[in-house]
């Protein structure tokens, strides 16, 4: 094996393990940010009343939760999906990886929904079929690069 395909390994290791981590800190900066932007607002009184706001729209703004982005949230999950698959077979590690991405999404997500943003947006299902039709390549590929990882010498 060459010393690259090892080091190129390690990166991918190291990078979903980045991004299992990665829910948490959206998590911590959701709640902090805003926190911070209301005490800067109130002067630090912790009274949501005492604002510098001169317009409701600038107040509903601060004191509401922010918006729902969930085609980042699909992003995320093509990408996980995608990356384990295509190198899985050969590094078996990440299949433990996508599912610790996994679960640390799914926990984070769903404290967001409940007390950091607005109520998530009304969508058809046009979105997750989109993500479906593209995620049901992936067991393909991973047939593909799988078999060629274990039959390369």
């Amino acid at each position: 094996m060459p010393d690259w395909y090892a080091e190129v390994g390690g990166k991918i290791v190291q990078t979903m393990l980045i991004n299992s981590i990665l829910p948490y800190v959206g998590l911590v900066t959701g709640f902090v940010i805003p926190m911070i932007k209301r005490a800067l607002d109130n002067g630090f009184s912790g009274n949501q009343y005492k604002t510098k706001k001169s317009a409701m729209g600038g107040y509903k703004d601060l004191y509401s939760g922010a918006e729902y982005v969930i085609h980042f949230k699909y992003s995320g999950v093509l990408n996980i999906v995608y990356i384990t698959m295509m190198y899985g077979m050969g590094m078996p590690i990440l299949f433990v990886l996508a599912a610790f991405n996994f679960f640390n999404q799914w926990v984070c997500e769903r404290v967001i929904v409940a007390y950091q943003v607005k109520l998530p947006p009304a969508l058809d299902d046009k979105l997750t079929n989109n993500c479906l039709n593209m995620l049901k390549w992936a067991p393909i590929l991973m047939l593909f690069n799988g078999y060629w990882m274990i039959s390369n010498k």
